[in-house]
């Protein structure tokens, strides 16, 4: 197993090297019931952890030596803030990963979230906080939002409100470096059924596509006249009720 993981890693990143900025080395290792009591954490119990349980070490060490200028990044769900559990168990876990002289750059925040479950926005800005005192990296993965009421204007305005906010943190936060969503129009989301996105199944912008532009704007100080202010109005979440339902990507329910 060892083998088969630094084979693959070599060819990989041989092949894109000088071509690619950033690697998503790992990719979510922490197990959901890790507690992440006193600094400890919990490896999901996979192939990987039974036949080579130093498996991430591994991984890491042999990205750095094959590109020693890529950065260098381990990625999970569930651990911007909300469930303090699963957030500190990947802190830990990277934590662990700096003391020991693992190489690592930062960490992906894959910031999946719903709108009955979704972390503050001081939560989030701790986390980020938190990686920035090890010396690394954070981004912002992997970002959408699981309408579970359904196509509904309060659904769209709380969207907008958390992708707002979920740039806003990551503007705020010298140490975060990307801000990812996870696709761009609904009907091609693995969330198709929960609307998830800033762009509807026509690819007409919704009211997170304005507020996330708000955020810029406010960002880079941009002064609008008044035409332009109504045109990026996330009040405005008037929606199309006729839309074809797609059916619901099953895998991983818990992101």
């Amino acid at each position: 197993m060892k083998n088969a993981i630094v084979d693959h890693i070599t060819t990989v990143l041989t092949h894109y090297k000088g071509k690619i900025d950033t690697w998503d080395v790992v990719n979510e290792a922490i197990d959901d019931g890790s507690s992440g009591e006193n600094g400890t954490f919990q490896l999901r119990d996979s192939f990987l952890t039974r036949e080579c349980p130093d498996y991430i070490d591994i991984a890491f060490k042999t990205a750095r030596e094959v590109d020693p200028e890529v950065k260098l990044y381990y990625n999970d769900y569930n651990n911007e803030g909300l469930y303090g559990s699963k957030t500190d168990s990947v802190y830990n876990l990277v934590k662990d990963m700096v003391d020991r002289g693992v190489p690592i750059d930062g960490v992906g925040l894959q910031y999946h979230l719903h709108t009955n479950a979704y972390p503050e926005y001081e939560k989030v800005v701790e986390t980020m906080r938190r990686y920035a005192e090890l010396g690394l990296e954070v981004q912002i993965t992997e970002m959408d939002v699981n309408s579970v009421e359904g196509k509904t204007e309060e659904a769209f305005a709380l969207q907008a409100k958390l992708y707002g906010e979920g740039l806003r943190a990551c503007l705020n936060s010298p140490n975060c470096t990307g801000f990812i969503t996870w696709g761009v129009g609904d009907s091609n989301s693995w969330r198709s059924n929960g609307y998830p996105l800033a762009f509807d199944v026509n690819y007409a912008p919704k009211p997170a596509y304005y507020a996330m532009l708000n955020v810029l704007k406010e960002y880079n100080n941009v002064e609008e006249s008044d035409d332009q202010a109504d045109e990026v109005d996330v009040t405005d979440t008037t929606v199309d009720a006729d839309v074809d339902s797609a059916e619901e990507d099953s895998a991983d329910e818990q992101n």
